[in-house]
């Protein structure tokens, strides 16, 4: 059994899976919203994999952490047809500064282009791994 990780943006959502003894977290996909369907791509990645859990990105904001605004309640709206589509658990996770801390380790190693390509999957993966060490006492 493995964990989805998701980082749902408003034209695409980085995916990442853990490895079977959930310890680690690798990159998937990005999903480009404008030219597929979300749940099109969830679902065959359901299909290959055994999936028990989806760790969902969920940015609180810094200074209002129970305030929800717009992109929140997307995110809340999603999970909630996630879980109830797949029938796993849904873990909202922390992420606030999972993309700019993502975006300054590439800015050193990509070009824009290239960056914007692979920085969603990659920040996926790092909201993943943070989930998976706490999972794991880490």
């Amino acid at each position: 059994m493995r964990i989805l990780c998701l980082d749902i943006g408003n034209s695409r959502v980085g995916v990442a899976i853990s490895d079977p003894l959930k310890i680690t977290a690798q990159p998937v996909m990005t999903i480009e919203l404008k030219n597929k369907d979300l749940f099109d791509e969830l679902d065959k990645i359901f299909q290959r994999y055994s999936i028990e859990k989806v760790v969902i990105g969920y940015p609180l904001s810094k200074l209002h952490p129970d305030l929800k605004d717009e992109k929140l309640k997307k995110i809340d709206e999603i999970s909630e047809k996630i879980g109830s589509r797949y029938n796993v658990e849904i873990v909202k996770w922390d992420e606030r500064f999972s993309t700019k801390a993502v975006e300054r380790v590439m800015n050193e190693e990509l070009n824009w282009k290239r960056k914007k390509k692979v920085i969603d999957k990659v920040a996926a993966v790092y909201i993943l791994q943070g989930y998976l060490d706490f999972y794991n006492g880490n």
